[in-house]
């Protein structure tokens, strides 16, 4: 179980530090993987990060639970206010938040979370 969570642990720090290298290069990337690569692996990490690190039962019933979340985020970006706008201008807000809505974005998410979950249970296969 320890070496499962130290695991899940490179993982998540892995995926960030690809998102955050991938920053960098993003524009020069084909349109397709440029839209949807960013939430991803954002739900992919999350996914390592949160569900396979620290609630290892049940992690079918949590990944519904972090795909909703990611829904919400995402849907959070409809709605703007000073103070919002603000917190999402920063660089922790932005990567938290984003910044804009869009429908691929939730697909993304659903993709990123759900292949994280299929990586992980069929590992053990």
């Amino acid at each position: 179980m320890k070496s499962n969570r130290i695991q899940y642990l490179i993982i998540a720090i892995v995926t960030t530090a690809v998102a955050l290298g991938l920053r960098k290069i993003w524009a020069s990337l084909p349109l397709v993987i440029n839209i949807w690569l960013g939430d991803f692996l954002w739900a992919f990490m999350l996914y390592f990060l949160g569900i396979a690190l620290f609630w290892p039962r049940n992690k079918q019933k949590y990944t519904i639970l972090l795909v909703v979340f990611c829904w919400f985020v995402e849907l959070s970006q409809a709605w703007h206010t000073p103070w919002l706008d603000a917190f999402r201008d920063t660089v922790i807000g932005g990567l938290l938040l984003g910044h804009g809505f869009l429908w691929s974005d939730i697909l993304a998410y659903t993709a990123g979370a759900w292949f994280g979950y299929v990586l992980d249970t069929n590992k053990r296969r």
